[in-house]
């Protein structure tokens, strides 16, 4: 069984869902610290050419682990939010094309928890781009460890003989202890593709709700499929 782990992005790019897609199981990484100012409670969309940054405002004291981080109240943040959306996407907007999206942004209530808002969001991406992966919770699992160790212990967990590791795991991983354990370790390097963002110079790496915005549900699959692995 092959495996991948990650942390709840919040609307995560093409990679991510790539990455979920190539694997039997997606665990779901919130048992370890909020990381400030990174993806876990934003995400980059297009606005007049530049990527501009959707904020969810949080509150996490330094070390909080991203299971307990929780929506702040913050006024207006969502009517901000939404208008930053409209006005980057505007013909999606129109056509009712982000209404899930839209609608989880409605539930949300400050006290919320980050992790809950992302992954319904995750699961309606990793639908409009039909990856059906499960997926399971790293803090359900009650398991330990440190970097290269908890990854390996998560593995181990779950009975995976494969991990999929994004390109970083490159730095970090043991991979002699992997092997060790009978687990194979493969990289998963995505090649992003193109597709028509309305004109100008093509902007790679941004919210996945770019290209679903953009582009009809049979063209959103495909998106999926260019990417390398390769075994350390």
């Amino acid at each position: 069984m092959r495996i991948t782990i990650h942390q709840p992005e919040h609307l995560p790019w093409l990679g991510l869902l790539a990455k979920v897609g190539a694997a039997d199981v997606w665990v779901v990484l919130d048992s370890v610290a909020f990381r400030k100012n990174y993806f876990q409670n934003r995400n980059r969309v297009l606005t007049d050419g530049q990527p501009a940054w959707l904020t969810v405002p949080v509150t996490a004291p330094h070390g909080t682990l991203i299971r307990d981080v929780r929506v702040a109240r913050s006024p207006e943040w969502q009517r901000r939010y939404r208008g930053r959306l409209a006005h980057s996407l505007p013909e999606a907007a129109r056509q009712g094309r982000l209404q899930p999206l839209l609608e989880s942004l409605e539930r949300c209530r400050a006290g919320d928890r980050l992790a809950d808002l992302n992954l319904e969001i995750a699961d309606w991406l990793l639908t409009e781009f039909k990856v059906g992966t499960p997926r399971v919770r790293s803090s359900e699992l009650g398991i330990g460890g440190h970097k290269s160790e908890l990854i390996r212990n998560l593995c181990l967990a779950l009975g995976a003989d494969e991990y999929l590791a994004g390109p970083s795991g490159r730095d970090y991983l043991d991979h002699a202890d992997f092997v060790a354990h009978g687990i194979t370790v493969r990289f998963f390097d995505f090649l992003h593709p193109t597709y028509d963002q309305g004109g100008g110079v093509f902007v790679p790496n941004l919210s996945s709700v770019d290209a679903v915005a953009r582009l009809s549900q049979a063209d959103l699959p495909p998106l999926l499929t260019g990417y390398r692995l390769s075994v350390a």
